[in-house]
């Protein structure tokens, strides 16, 4: 990363991106308890989240909050269901329907997470101080330039694409 001095270019930005995403990834393997028996990792965790934080929900919709499918965000719904931390209940509108909610021990693992975040941004604040709005605007720009690059790359990729300026980036083959 540049110095004080310098201020960083879009490629700059995007290796440090990079090394943030590796560094979740890395987080993503290391489990922890949460205030619960039974460790989690972060996609479990931040599902949790994602289901405590909106209480009109379903598979989709927290889906698309976690920036999933909802074949995704299914699978950990059902193993955190099996866990006893996640309850799907028939929805009182449509019997298909189905509302997810926190069980009391996702309820302890949701509040030890908003902990846990509450200290990292006290941490991340104690580094860059205070942001202004246009700061934070701009920083709101740059995330969702990447997530919707990111998007438009995950659709090429998926449709079987191929790069032709970059011949061996292939889809769905081998080399």
């Amino acid at each position: 990363m540049p110095t004080k001095e310098t201020v960083p270019d879009l490629p700059d930005l995007y290796r440090c991106w990079m090394r943030i995403w590796n560094k979740m990834n890395v987080m993503e393997s290391i489990p922890c308890s949460f205030g619960v028996d039974d460790p989690l990792c972060l996609s479990e965790i931040h599902t949790i989240q994602a289901i405590g934080d909106t209480p009109d929900n379903n598979v989709r919709t927290i889906a698309g909050i976690l920036g999933v499918t909802p074949s995704a965000a299914s699978q950990v719904i059902t193993k955190l269901a099996r866990r006893g931390l996640v309850r799907k209940v028939r929805g009182v509108r449509n019997e298909k329907e189905v509302i997810l909610e926190l069980t009391g021990t996702g309820r302890t693992a949701y509040s030890c997470h908003a902990e846990v975040h509450r200290e990292i941004y006290e941490r991340i604040a104690g580094r860059i101080g205070s942001l202004t709005e246009n700061e934070r605007a701009t920083l709101g720009r740059v995330f969702s330039a990447f997530e919707n690059v990111y998007d438009e790359r995950i659709a090429e990729l998926a449709s079987g694409a191929t790069d032709t300026r970059h011949p061996v980036m292939t889809t769905g083959g081998k080399q």
